[in-house]
Parts: C-alpha cells; structure tokens; sequence
C-alpha cells in the first residue's frame, strides 16, 4: 500500500498518531470556526456517535438512486481518495465498504472533536483523517490524487482557491465531486452571494469556475428543492422567499 508520507510535499510539517495526521501543529493557528465548533462539542456531553452516523449514511444511500451513483462515481478505480471539510455527518461512510487494499482514503477536518471520531469509527489500515485548516494550500505533491469529494464545501472560506488546489493534486483523468446547495439566478441570497464573489452562488456560477479551472463538467442531479430554511438556526437562505436546490456535481481532470 502507497504510504501516506509520499503523498505529502517535503516542504509541509507535521505529525502522525496512528491514523491520524496533523498538520496544524500550534493550536494558535487552528481556524477560529473550528475552536467555536469544539466549545459547542465540548458542551455536549452525548458525544458525536460517529459509528451511528457511518451506519445511517450507508442506509440513506442504499435507498437513495442518486446518492448510490455520487458514491460509485467515487469507489470506481483504485487509488488515493480524499474527501474535503469531512464534518460531523459521516456522508461518505458508503465509500468505506468499496476500499481495496491498494486504496487509501483521507477525512479531512479541522475540528479535534470530529477528527477523534472519524479517527475510531473506522479501523481500516488504508483509513487516514488530516487535521488540517482547508483555507490553506493542500500538502500534497501534484498530480498524486486519484479522487476529491466533497459535501456543503462552503463552508470553507476560500473555496475557490480550495478547487484550484484540487485541480493542482488531481492525476490526469482524476475525479471531483461534490454535493453542493446552488441559489437561483435573481433571488436575495444569489444577488449576495455573487456579489461576495462565491463560487457557488448558482449551479451555474459553479459550473462555470470549475470549467474556467480546468475541470470538465460531465454530470450533475438535484437530490432536492426547497425555498427558504431547513432549520431556524442555518444561515442560508438569508430571505425565506429564496429557493435553493441541493445537487451532485460531477468534473474530471
């Protein structure tokens, strides 16, 4: 099996305990998100039941078409995958199942919280969770990738610097996919949005960047569509009125 260490450029430090690689090495330096993040976790003392939520994922997406094919469109092919701002969802767990020996598969968070969990639900050799602060460039050396995925990635503040990156590490012929929530053209949030410069205030927006990068678009499908909030506390939409749909997205180098 491929060793994690020649993935990783001879330029980046950090530190490996078991499974777990981090290259956030100062606390002082760990993004302000992820320490408000592990105050909220620490607080909640029913812990992040990661194993459960591995479980509930692979459940959703056997009954779920869609999700089947964004999951397939990862497993297809062996080599280094690397799913993107992993979060406390355990989305990608049906991937896990697909690995071969000669895989490797790399969660990446920047919460302590949520790297401890991913780090003990899954025992797997080929297995890896990067503590790592995505609004930075990535460490691995170019063209050494096989496949990136991602859901709700806009949560990183410099997602268009986070797709060149992408692109940059991809083998020729490599995939990217993500999940992702676009706004439609005219609405408040869009007009927001675009006006902030996101990358993903439209499908279309989206599309567009990546394709300007370099990637080829070769599919997408909607998984849903709502107009306003699923819950109170989210902070998109930002108008109740504003519709939004939830998409696979799907682009090889």
């Amino acid at each position: 099996m491929k060793r994690i260490k020649s993935l990783i450029k001879d330029t980046v430090s950090y530190t490996q305990d078991g499974n777990t690689v981090r290259f956030i090495i100062d606390e002082n330096e760990r993004p302000y998100w992820s320490r408000m993040l592990e105050r909220s976790f620490a607080k909640d003392k029913t812990g992040l039941k990661m194993s459960e939520k591995y479980k509930s994922g692979k459940d959703i997406a056997a009954r779920d078409d869609k999700l089947k094919k964004f999951f397939d469109f990862i497993s297809e092919g062996n080599g280094v995958k690397v799913d993107l701002a992993s979060g406390p969802s355990g989305y990608f767990s049906p991937v896990l199942d697909t690995l071969d020996e000669s895989d490797i598969f790399i969660a990446t968070d920047a919460c302590p919280s949520i790297i401890a969990a991913h780090s003990e639900a899954c025992n797997k050799e080929n297995f890896f969770v990067f503590d790592i602060d995505l609004d930075k460039k990535l460490p691995f050396y170019d063209e050494c990738i096989d496949v990136f995925s991602g859901k709700l990635l806009n949560n990183v503040n410099n997602y268009d610097v986070l797709i060149g990156e992408a692109y940059r590490c991809l083998k020729y012929g490599g995939r990217f996919a993500v999940i992702e929530m676009f706004f439609e053209h005219g609405c408040k949030t869009f007009e927001y949005l675009n006006s902030q410069g996101a990358v993903w205030s439209s499908f279309e927006t989206f599309v567009r960047f990546c394709e300007n990068t370099g990637f080829k678009h070769i599919g997408s499908d909607i998984l849903q569509s709502r107009k306003g909030k699923i819950d109170s506390g989210d902070l998109y939409p930002l108008y109740e009125n504003d519709c939004w749909t939830e998409r696979t997205v799907y682009f090889v180098k």
